[in-house]
């Protein structure tokens, strides 16, 4: 009897888990697109305040904010995967790449020669953000 109850149990703790995996990829392709859209947003924003010479320290945690939640985020689906799908792994380029524009703009506030770098790092973040768009859409999502 003991035996019935626990494989039960096992069995109602594995649907349950299946559920929740289930309503994660379910929602995936519009997180993974919303958290690609903010990512090119503020690294065109960045790109302007860099270029009218308006990038200020205020303007750091801005920026970072986007980079930590979209980070929180691929960190979540790598624990839901068992292989990394081809958008997460177009993602985490792009996190790279907006990570790199954050760094990048910050120096532009110590140094004045590393503004002309700025454009070609927005530019890099749209295109890591155009690969994941294409990989989403390979993946049928």
């Amino acid at each position: 009897m003991t035996r019935v109850v626990k494989a039960k149990r096992l069995l109602v703790l594995v649907t349950c888990l299946a559920v929740v995996s289930g309503c994660f990829w379910r929602s995936y392709g519009g997180r993974m697109r919303t958290h690609t859209q903010l990512l090119v947003s503020f690294a065109r924003k960045t790109g302007d305040l860099v270029a009218v010479k308006r990038f200020t320290a205020q303007n750091l945690p801005e920026l970072t904010y986007p980079l930590e939640r979209a980070t929180t985020f691929a960190e979540e689906t790598q624990r839901h995967a068992s292989e990394a799908p081809d958008s997460l792994v177009a993602f985490e380029a792009l996190l790279a790449r907006y990570r790199e524009l954050v760094l990048l703009a910050d120096r532009t506030r110590q140094e004045s020669d590393a503004e002309g770098a700025v454009p070609s790092a927005v530019a890099a973040v749209v295109t890591a953000a155009d690969a994941v768009e294409a990989a989403l859409v390979g993946e049928g999502r």
